[in-house]
């Protein structure tokens, strides 16, 4: 420890917070009364203003305690004003009737608060004091008059003693509650010197020591010690080196509240601080929220401490910065997002602008150039007889997943696949024979336009299939000879029956017209409606003849359909079609061991 503290007692009978407190004497007791104010003790500190001396103290509190004073022998012009002797510089008016005016309103109002007073702060700055010549009394202020109306005289402790016990005793039977604080002034008077400075807080500190020792009810807080002995240090004074720092007087106001006070003062005084601190903020942007909030926070803070203490003018200072804020704008309802299947969240990121909607076809099917088409088909695609299929599935909202890895791999690999799938579209080649054109068409008139495509998952196994249908239907195309194109163009009797082919040419045939895989498991496991009869024809048909005739694979999934390679005029596809049906069948003839006949050989006739 590098300091002596000086321990002190609490007084066996505390204040509390309802106590009345009168403070009276050096500037010092300017200190502690604006402490106890803060803390809204209700308190009078230094009604008379500044009094050095300690017999001009007790006169004032003698004539506010109604003794017989005259104060217009005192009276005096100074500093542009009227003053008096036996009051500070600071009470002071323009003619000497307003002056006793207001001499006497402050006697009255004084004396009034002594009569409900509980204790009363007597602090003592100096044992010099001045006689006026002219009167010889002892005055409190000499206002700059010239010194040679004066005489300086250091007081002793006797004379000191005397008067406050005089006082002590008129103002107790007034109050007989009220009690008696004494103290020293730590401010050094360094006009006096600092030798006689000691001598004269010498004299002062004796004077105290007896009288807290004779009188009752009479205490000593040596407030001058703990600055000098306790504190000790240069650092612990104002800039003058005269006065106490603010660090000092904090540390001097905690040690007489704590001795002269009880805890539940302290616990007030805690939360008073961080009230006023609460007041004292200045928000960067009122408008904000928050600082409704603050404020309201602090109003109900205010509103509570109200039962122990007066705070009417705090919380009227708080509802008007409440009622010049803005009125506060209604929240905005939150969205409330979409509940998945896959119970997952997920951020809608839309769809960018001028972004072109790849429309997706089946596999296989493409659209026909119109020279391929015959007269009839082309009339009744247009008038809407065979309805084409051109309308892609809706367009649906990307959504992205906020931690679906495997949703972000499933959109990967589907785009590569259709990048795969158009690229091998691009590279299949488009045959100039007329022959491949018939089962476009019939594929457009046999799929129904309300069958489901599935465009989302695409795999390398649909690109494949592709290709692979491609190639049987060119196959397809070659194993028809001359003479069966030849003979197809010819019309045909309705007796004669179609040439038999062998095992090999039935077996090419069937694998030429498997349907491609490229349904999914959703259009295979859709029931199959069955296909209305078709009405028999009353005439011949007058329609040129098609030269080609070739499976056709339907892009639904659904078997394939034979389109007939020549339309008759006498008979038609029908009639053939149930002729073939109508005869009778006939075993195949077991395959031979010898090598498959190529299909550019002629079939023979049985």
């Amino acid at each position: 420890m590098f300091r002596t503290e000086i321990p002190l007692t609490p007084h066996p009978t505390p204040f509390s917070l309802a106590a009345r407190v009168l403070t009276i004497g050096s500037c010092f007791s300017d200190v502690l009364g604006n402490r106890l104010s803060s803390y809204k003790v209700r308190s009078l500190a230094n009604p008379f203003g500044t009094v050095f001396n300690p017999l001009s103290a007790c006169k004032l509190l003698r004539a506010a305690a109604g003794e017989e004073t005259d104060w217009q022998q005192h009276l005096v012009p100074a500093r542009g004003r009227w003053q008096s002797y036996d009051l500070h510089a600071a009470v002071g008016s323009d003619s000497p009737v307003e002056l006793l005016q207001h001499i006497q309103d402050l006697m009255q109002r004084t004396g009034q608060f002594l009569e409900t007073a509980d204790v009363v702060v007597l602090t003592l700055g100096t044992a010099y004091a001045y006689r006026l010549r002219e009167t010889q009394e002892i005055v409190s202020n000499c206002h700059k008059v010239p010194a040679d109306q004066f005489e300086k005289e250091l007081l002793t402790p006797d004379e000191i003693i005397n008067a406050i016990a005089e006082t002590h005793a008129l103002l107790r039977r007034r109050n007989p509650k009220l009690r008696f604080v004494l103290t020293v002034s730590p401010v050094r008077h360094i006009k006096d010197t600092l030798p006689l400075n000691a001598v004269s807080k010498s004299i002062l500190r004796v004077a105290c020591h007896y009288l807290s020792e004779l009188l009752p009810d009479v205490t000593y807080f040596p407030a001058y010690e703990l600055l000098m002995d306790d504190l000790r240090d240069y650092r612990f004074y104002a800039a003058d080196m005269i006065h106490p720092s603010a660090v000092a007087e904090e540390y001097v106001w905690e040690r007489f509240s704590r001795e002269y006070f009880d805890s539940n003062f302290g616990r007030f005084q805690k939360e008073w601080d961080a009230v006023r601190q609460a007041m004292a903020h200045r928000p960067l942007y009122p408008a904000a929220p928050e600082h409704r909030q603050f404020l309201e926070a602090t109003l109900t803070r205010l509103q509570r401490l109200g039962n122990q203490v007066d705070v009417r003018p705090e919380i009227r200072e708080v509802q008007k910065q409440l009622h010049s804020l803005p009125v506060p704008l209604k929240p905005l309802p939150v969205p409330v997002p979409e509940a998945d299947e896959d119970q997952e969240e997920r951020i809608d990121i839309g769809e960018p602008e001028n972004t072109p909607q790849r429309v997706i076809s089946p596999a296989v099917v493409a659209s026909p150039p119109t020279a391929y088409l015959s007269p009839a088909l082309n009339k009744a695609v247009s008038e809407g007889a065979i309805p084409e299929v051109t309308e892609a599935a809706p367009f649906k909202k990307k959504r992205r997943s906020r931690g679906g890895a495997k949703r972000s791999g499933r959109k990967k690999a589907a785009q590569l696949a259709a990048s795969l799938a158009n690229s091998a579209n691009d590279e299949l080649p488009i045959a100039d024979d007329s022959s491949e054109q018939p089962e476009i068409v019939d594929a457009a008139v046999e799929m129904p336009p309300s069958l489901p495509i599935e465009t989302t998952d695409y795999t390398d196994t649909i690109v494949e299939a592709s290709i692979q249908t491609v190639a049987a239907e060119e196959q397809a195309t070659t194993e028809v000879p001359e003479s069966e194109i030849t003979s197809a163009a010819t019309p045909t009797p309705a007796s004669a029956r179609p040439k038999r082919r062998t095992a090999a040419q039935v077996k090419a045939a069937k694998t030429s017209r498997k349907p491609t895989k490229t349904v999914t498991a959703k259009a295979e496991s859709k029931p199959r409606t069955a296909r209305p009869a078709r009405r028999k024809p009353t005439g011949p048909l007058a329609l040129p003849a098609v030269e080609q005739s070739a499976p056709m694979i339907d892009a639904a999934g659904l078997p394939a359909i034979e389109v007939p390679t020549a339309l008759a005029l006498e008979t038609s596809p029908i009639k053939e079609k149930k002729a073939a049906k109508a005869s009778p069948k006939r075993r195949a003839r077991p395959p031979r061991k010898k090598p498959t006949p190529s299909a550019d050989q002629p079939t023979s006739e049985t």
